[in-house]
């Protein structure tokens, strides 16, 4: 027997081991009952029947059709079987993906989160669709397009560029030249000049300055003391307000009984005057018939003071009669 036919048998023989080894681990990894589950995409590029389905990049089951939707045929639908221990709930999705860039693709159902409700047989997985190839290619040559336009705009925009800097360049060797030059020294030395004859006046308004701000210091200084011997006083007041508070509140509880019992005493006087209105009248008549009493006794006695002596007058003295 031939060396190429030991080697065909061994590699023939070889691949019928891998065959039955993935079969029989696929078998053991799918094995169980199945639950049922669909999804819908848009593109459904490497998913046929018989594609692997996988459950957080685990394996949890298989596709069993791929065709277009009954209500839109413009969508394809996806019935695939999982494991009915893989906990698919609803916050899952459902998405195509690929292990390496150029692996085959598969079903992959995201876990979701552990507090979600799990799905029941036969419902609809949210899907996230999948960007093509041909979508990549699009986008980038809509961004070859952009970047296009964008290099003509920056070559215009270059291009004024260059002209303002030859105009500047231009303006530069014009003020640099000799006859600026000179202007530009002579302006350096009137400069100098100026600060050498006005130094002792600037020297002058820099000691009056240090001055000031020595005063300015010693005012704050002063203000600092006042504002200390200012809080020491507010806080003598305060302790003198603290402690005469509470002789002042006696003082003041102590006139307030005063003020009531003198209301008090005003209140009985008041009620004693009006129960003894008719009195006091009869008293006041007989005061004023005493005093008209003693004032017609008064002008008799002016008149007749000797009717104090005697109950009848003198007769009057005869006038004596005069000779014939």
């Amino acid at each position: 027997m031939s060396n190429e036919v030991k080697v065909g048998i061994v590699v023939v023989s070889a691949m019928i081991i891998f065959v039955v080894v993935f079969l029989s681990v696929a078998s053991v990894q799918l094995s169980g009952s199945l639950v049922e589950y669909r999804t819908y995409f848009k593109f459904a590029g490497g998913l046929d029947s018989g594609t692997l389905v996988r459950f957080g990049g685990r394996k949890a089951g298989v596709i069993s059709d791929v065709h277009p939707a009954p209500d839109d045929p413009t969508t394809n639908e996806v019935v695939f079987q999982v494991r009915e221990d893989v906990p698919v709930n609803e916050d899952s999705l459902a998405k195509i993906g690929s292990l390496n860039a150029l692996g085959d693709n598969y079903l992959e159902i995201s876990p979701g989160t552990k507090d979600a409700a799990r799905m029941p047989p036969g419902s609809t997985i949210p899907s996230d669709e999948m960007t093509s190839f041909s979508d990549i290619t699009s986008q980038v040559a809509e961004v070859t397009e952009t970047a296009n336009s964008v290099l003509l705009s920056l070559r215009d925009d270059v291009s004024l560029l260059v002209l303002d800097l030859r105009g500047l360049t231009a303006n530069l060797q014009e003020l640099t030249n000799e006859q600026n030059q000179q202007n530009i020294q002579s302006m350096l030395e009137n400069a100098n000049n100026l600060f050498e004859t006005q130094d002792p006046k600037i020297d002058q308004i820099t000691t009056q300055v240090s001055d000031m701000l020595a005063r300015v210091e010693e005012t704050v200084a002063q203000m600092k003391r006042v504002g200390e011997t200012a809080e020491t006083t507010v806080s003598n007041v305060n302790r003198t307000v603290e402690e005469t508070r509470e002789p002042i509140k006696q003082d003041l509880a102590q006139l307030e009984a005063t003020l009531v019992e003198a209301r008090e005493m005003l209140e009985e006087v008041r009620a004693l005057v009006v129960a003894n209105d008719a009195n006091i009248s009869e008293t006041i008549e007989n005061f004023r018939a005493t005093s008209e009493n003693l004032e017609q006794f008064s002008d008799e006695i002016r008149q007749r003071p000797w009717s104090l002596l005697r109950t009848k007058p003198k007769l009057d003295r005869a006038v004596p009669a005069t000779a014939p």
